[in-house]
């Protein structure tokens, strides 16, 4: 489907036929899949981002881009102000622990994902492109008539493009030993993995890995149109910046009163989607999401986040996602409910905010309704009112 041959559900019965999780949340979505494939890594997808702070972003897809503004779509609420000791682990791990840093041409934005196991940041380098918003529908206009490959059209991936991310795991998630080929070092008195190789599309990807703690491991991965920028030099300059800070819970603009029973809460996005792909569009301006699995799935011996570089599903998972209406072509017109082919959706009541559930068929219809008269939505515009994480998901 393209996304500029979507209509409003407003006039029809039922969203279209197969739509895949990024059809569903909106525009821009092929270049989240590009960006998604650009992280890929055989046998282990590993972490941090990197992007500029000065530098133009122009869309995958064209347009003039905007300057980057690291707090854009992210948690300001972590910071480095005052830094603990040592590193905290609460028990309830849907919880910010690092906040946002710079060092050298390195921008690590505050991390907006949390999990069983990880957090996840987005990543910029200074001097470097990175594309992680959603197109407007100005610019897919724009591309539908020119179709200028070399304007941005579809396809087009810029030369100074570079995607990346920053995992810090918790203690015991992350294995090592599943970076085939990695070379053990020691960076900044830490012991570390590195490794380069090709990555998809021409792309050269290096990732290194290093145990900020004991037995915990953070995660750093690079993927370039330059051979050279970033070098495994610069990867291993971010080391020395990672910090602990107080434990902040993750908050949600959305609280929920009902849960099938069995299913457990097991990944977030705050002010953006769970997973990858909310790091993929970490600028797009979505509000929030989760993911809920039964069963949950294993917290030890992981490689890469759950669903992998592709952002798959978890077995036996539904995901409920709030963003912005204009970044959904899945919205009703009005608040009624309308579900179909595996997820249910519906519009907040002054129509600027998209609720839905996702579930992929693993649920009935009546189940995701459920979910969505129990979800009570905060101020998305004020993150003041939201909820911590550990409240607004019914356990």
């Amino acid at each position: 489907m393209r996304l500029h041959e979507v209509v409003d559900l407003a006039t029809s019965n039922a969203p279209p036929d197969r739509n895949t999780v990024d059809e569903i949340v909106g525009k821009g979505r092929r270049a989240q899949r590009r960006r998604r494939a650009g992280f890929a890594s055989a046998g282990a997808a590993l972490a941090v981002v990197a992007v500029s702070a000065a530098v133009s972003l122009p869309s995958v897809f064209g347009g003039t881009g905007q300057s980057t503004v690291i707090e854009a779509g992210a948690p300001s609420a972590v910071t480095q102000d005052a830094e603990p000791a040592t590193w905290e682990f609460p028990a309830d791990p849907f919880q910010f622990t690092f906040g946002a840093f710079e060092v050298d041409r390195w921008k690590v934005a505050a991390p907006t994902v949390a999990s069983t196991s990880y957090q996840i940041a987005p990543v910029y380098l200074d001097g470097r492109t990175t594309n992680d918003r959603a197109v407007t529908g100005k610019e897919e206009a724009e591309i539908a008539r020119s179709g200028d490959r070399r304007k941005g059209g579809p396809g087009y991936t810029p030369k100074s493009a570079i995607y990346a991310y920053l995992v810090l795991y918790r203690p015991g998630a992350f294995d090592p030993a599943g970076l085939t080929g990695a070379t053990r070092l020691t960076v900044d008195g830490k012991e570390a993995y590195q490794v380069a190789g090709a990555g998809d599309s021409g792309m050269t990807r290096r990732t290194l890995a290093w145990s900020y703690d004991s037995d915990a491991w953070a995660v750093l991965s690079t993927n370039s149109n330059s051979t050279e920028d970033p070098s495994d030099a610069d990867l291993q300059k971010i080391v020395s910046g990672l910090k602990p800070a107080r434990a902040t819970p993750a908050k949600l603009p959305f609280t929920l009163d009902y849960v099938p029973a069995g299913y457990q809460p097991v990944e977030l996005g705050s002010h953006t989607r769970s997973g990858l792909n909310g790091i993929a569009a970490a600028r797009g301006g979505d509000y929030g999401g989760a993911i809920f699995a039964n069963p949950t799935p294993a917290t030890t011996g992981l490689v890469e986040p759950y669903g992998g570089v592709e952002g798959a599903s978890l077995p036996g998972s539904f995901q409920i996602f709030v963003v912005p209406s204009k970044n959904s072509n899945q919205t009703t017109g009005d608040t009624a409910i309308k579900c179909g082919n595996g997820f249910c959706t519906h519009r907040s009541k002054d129509g600027k905010t998209s609720i839905q559930v996702a579930s992929e068929g693993r649920l009935s219809d009546a189940e995701m309704t459920k979910i969505l008269k129990g979800l009570q939505l905060r101020n998305v515009k004020n993150d003041s009112t939201w909820a911590d994480a550990a409240t607004a998901l019914v356990r």
